[in-house]
């Protein structure tokens, strides 16, 4: 049975941690079998353009992967991020 992944998203989802960032996602993603990615997103309180572009490439990969992505508690300032640059539905942030 596959397994849900879950992880923390930084305090900080800016352009000075995205490739950091990326890099520690696709290594999750990559060396487990999942079905399901939980993102713990409550500590965020800093999200800029390449951030949410970061979280958006996620989305879309876990579409191709056939993997749902869910948000655990997002903060305040991803939600409005999102809607800012108008893809909080994409990213499933209703």
């Amino acid at each position: 049975m596959p397994d849900k992944l879950e992880f923390t998203l930084p305090e900080s989802l800016t352009i000075a941690q995205a490739h950091a960032l990326h890099d520690e996602l696709e290594a999750l993603i990559e060396k487990k079998e999942a079905d399901e990615l939980v993102l713990h997103a409550s500590n965020v309180g800093r999200a800029d353009t390449a951030g949410m572009q970061l979280m958006l490439a996620l989305v879309r990969f876990g579409k191709e992967r056939q993997m749902s992505i869910s948000w655990d508690q997002p903060s305040e300032k991803i939600i409005s991020a999102a809607k800012i640059l108008g893809i909080h539905s994409e990213l499933g942030l209703h």
